[in-house]
């Protein structure tokens, strides 16, 4: 199974990240993509579901402050994936893929992963296996952008590394290693992640010059580090600052600072 893409060289590109059964915000982010043009690409960077439990969204409601509703979103992106496979892409990150037999995670309660599966129904429960086991792992935009949930290092060393089914199987080191950093990896530091756009850049023929990812948070909603890697925040971030991308795919990106033109907030 194929796990990465490359979009057009034309239309409009939405960017988003972690949501964490986070509703309110998800809603916010598919009434833009049904309100804009039909060339739009949304690329959703994983981490969809696994929200704060009562005693954090009460501590910091500013941040934290909102019902975990994993189960709808995971309704409503399986559903939205029906209509409109083709432009809506889910790269998954880790909380999701403990789902899919890789290890779980414990955020916000002992076990995530069971805590959210003993409140499926067995339609959403069907539906998360689809949505999280034929997710994609790396999205590229020929504009210059490389997007996954964390931030890949050395051991990404081409795309068809990630390549098939998930988890990998024993005897796939190189692979596991690869697919782990794609889930895992905060920030790399730059010489790491330039080594690893350029790689990408030979194996693809385009010029990419920034990775985009997920997984970290800033309060801020938008972080630059290393020189060539960004992140817009939607979780962790206070509404006022929840930003996501909406950018040109027709216009080449130099660096990451060339994307804050592209920032746009989502309350």
């Amino acid at each position: 199974m194929k796990r990465s893409l490359v979009l057009p060289r034309a239309g409009q590109l939405l960017v988003s990240t972690d949501l964490h059964g986070n509703l309110r915000d998800w809603r916010a982010l598919r009434a833009v993509f049904e309100a804009s043009p039909p060339d739009t690409h949304w690329v959703v960077l994983g981490d969809l579901v696994h929200g704060p439990d009562e005693q954090t969204a009460r501590l910091k409601p500013q941040l934290y402050g909102f019902e975990d509703q994993s189960a709808e979103l995971i309704d409503e992106l399986f559903e939205l994936r029906e209509r409109c496979a083709d432009r809506v892409h889910f790269v998954l990150g880790n909380h999701d893929a403990g789902h899919v037999g890789f290890r779980h995670t414990a955020k916000f309660h002992t076990d995530e992963v069971e805590h959210l599966e003993s409140k499926l129904t067995p339609r959403q429960h069907e539906c998360a296996q689809q949505l999280f086991s034929n997710a994609l792992l790396a999205v590229v935009a020929p504009c210059g952008v490389l997007m996954t949930h964390g931030s890949p290092g050395d051991a990404l060393t081409s795309l068809a590394l990630l390549d098939g089914p998930l988890p990998p199987g024993p005897g796939n080191e190189e692979r596991i290693v690869a697919i782990g950093e794609t889930l895992w990896c905060y920030g790399q530091r730059g010489e790491v992640s330039q080594r690893l756009l350029q790689r990408i850049s030979a194996e693809t023929a385009l010029d990419l010059r920034v990775v985009v990812h997920g997984h970290d948070r800033d309060e801020s909603g938008w972080f630059i580090e290393g020189g060539n890697q960004a992140q817009p925040v939607i979780f962790g971030a206070p509404d006022a600052n929840k930003k996501y991308l909406c950018v040109d795919l027709a216009k080449h990106v130099e660096s990451p600072e060339a994307l804050e033109p592209s920032l746009r907030s989502l309350h």
